[in-house]
């Protein structure tokens, strides 16, 4: 059952870090990319839009242009032949031109390009009406003509006369499939809408089919028409390579850090279950200690009082010998069985702020007095003027400094420097204990507070795990540096009691 809730719990992380992320991720980057291929084909269709309004307006600026021109040339002629003549030549070579008129002020038609009734006026018209009134050039909006047969826009430019007014009127058509035509070569494979004001459909310039994109709409200059297309749209056919690569890239990407999540994990666990079973084990020596402490302790007694006796009673040097070796086992099981009981269940202390300099002023002539046995010069640092307070049980800092020291100074078998140095650190009171003896390894330094690892052969491997216990239990911290043959700092930290 832990097994499947376990994979169950990996599966739905996996999901929740991975697989829904991603998905939404391509989502978004799916909706960037379209909506940035959109803006592109707007501004893409914007462009044509802007291509053939201005070939149409140039067109028409042209045609107004000639109109203008000629209007000016027949301003002054009377002889119809040459009137008719210089339509036809006009008409002739440019094919812009589907009919040109010549009319008189009253909207009769007077000379013509091609064949009319003579009866036929456009003074109904309404450009008719618009030049009379404004005396310029004025281009109509597309209609059918029955003179033509076809859909035409109509330019009717006035010729004035010396009073600079309308005595004869200037008429051109152009057929709407001309300027279509035009469009077509231009069209670049878009359908464009040409409107009148009243969005009435001119024409348009092929029968591909629109999408349903909002269109673009372009006014034209010169004429009151309306060019209009649909932008193409994302097709997702063609976006979806594009998809399925973005979901495998943020998969990868995910991926990798769900790896690194799931790396993290486990060794935060390893770890967490290596603490535990390190309390595991200083659980079983507490519990252990506390229920068989006194069992020991009381034969030992026994037998060390015996071994008294017996060592008074022979007083051989052999025998001594080997009483005195008796002695020293009893004592070191006795240190055992002391160091077992500090790792045991916690008995009730009176806790007080102490000074930490006078509790090592207390120990100081036990330290010098073990400093000159071991031929070792011993440095005290500390700041006089600068209490120390802790608050803690002085026996316990008694016996975190003296197993330090006991440590250093069995570490300097041929001699040394042993250097205690206090001081205050914001609001931390650090203790440091250092000496110049062989040091510790890097193999060595990662299990140093195991319990029962030691480097010494005489070693409990017990007493770096009360120091830290005891330290642990001050709320304090306790960090050991050391270099293989150059020596070993521990550096204790306690919170400064508050005043």
């Amino acid at each position: 059952m832990t097994f499947i809730f376990s994979k169950f719990k990996t599966i739905s992380l996996y999901l929740a870090i991975v697989v829904i992320p991603s998905i939404i991720i391509s989502f978004f980057l799916y909706e960037q990319k379209t909506d940035s291929i959109n803006k592109d084909n707007f501004r893409e269709t914007e462009r044509i839009l802007y291509i053939h309004r201005n070939q149409i307006d140039h067109l028409f600026r042209e045609t107004i242009a000639r109109l203008e021109t000629m209007a000016i040339v027949l301003n002054d002629e009377t002889d119809k032949k040459e009137v008719e003549s210089i339509l036809k030549k006009t008409y002739e070579i440019d094919p812009r031109f589907s009919v040109l008129f010549y009319v008189d002020k009253n909207g009769d038609i007077e000379s013509s390009t091609k064949v009319v009734n003579n009866d036929i006026s456009i003074r109904n018209s309404s450009f008719y009406q618009t030049v009379m009134s404004t005396k310029k050039t004025v281009v109509s909006d597309a209609y059918f003509s029955n003179i033509t047969n076809s859909q035409i826009v109509t330019i009717c430019s006035p010729i004035l006369d010396r009073n600079k007014e309308v005595s004869k009127l200037l008429v051109a058509a152009i057929e709407v499939d001309y300027l279509k035509n035009i469009m077509n070569v231009l069209s670049f494979d878009q359908k464009i809408l040409v409107v009148n004001n009243k969005d009435d459909l001119v024409f348009e310039t092929n029968h591909k089919k629109q999408t349903d994109m909002p269109p673009v709409n372009i006014h034209l200059n010169q004429i009151n028409w309306v060019l209009k297309a649909t932008p193409d749209k994302v097709d997702f056919n063609d976006m979806l390579f594009s998809v399925f690569l973005y979901f495998f890239i943020s998969a990868a990407v995910l991926s990798i850090i769900f790896l690194l999540i799931q790396y993290t994990l486990l060794r935060r666990k390893a770890s967490y279950e290596r603490q535990q079973n390190e309390a595991q084990k200083l659980e079983l020596v507490g519990t252990l200690a506390a229920s068989s402490a006194h069992e020991i302790r009381n034969p030992l007694t026994g037998i060390k009082g015996f071994i008294q006796l017996l060592k008074e009673k022979y007083r051989d040097e052999e025998d001594q010998l080997y009483f005195s070796v008796i002695n020293k086992e009893i004592d070191r099981i006795n240190e055992i069985v002391s160091e077992f009981l500090v790792l045991g269940k916690p008995t009730a202390h009176h806790h007080v702020a102490h000074d930490i300099r006078s509790i090592v002023t207390e120990l100081l002539p036990i330290i010098q007095s073990e400093a000159n046995q071991n031929n070792v010069e011993l440095e005290l640092i500390r700041e006089q003027d600068v209490p120390l307070t802790v608050v803690c049980t002085k026996n316990h800092i008694k016996q975190i400094l003296l197993n330090l020291m006991k440590n250093s100074l069995e570490s300097m078998e041929n001699g040394g420097t042993l250097t205690i140095t206090l001081k205050k650190q914001q609001s931390k009171v650090l203790i440091e204990v250092g000496d110049t003896g062989k040091g510790i390894s890097k193999e060595g330094l990662a299990k140093i507070f195991k319990p029962f690892f030691t480097s010494k052969d005489t070693g409990t491997g017990l007493g770096l795990v009360v120091c830290k216990q005891i330290v642990s239990m001050y709320k304090g911290d306790i960090k050991i540096d050391s270099t293989v043959n150059v020596g070993t700092t521990v550096t204790i930290i306690f919170p400064l009691a508050e005043n």
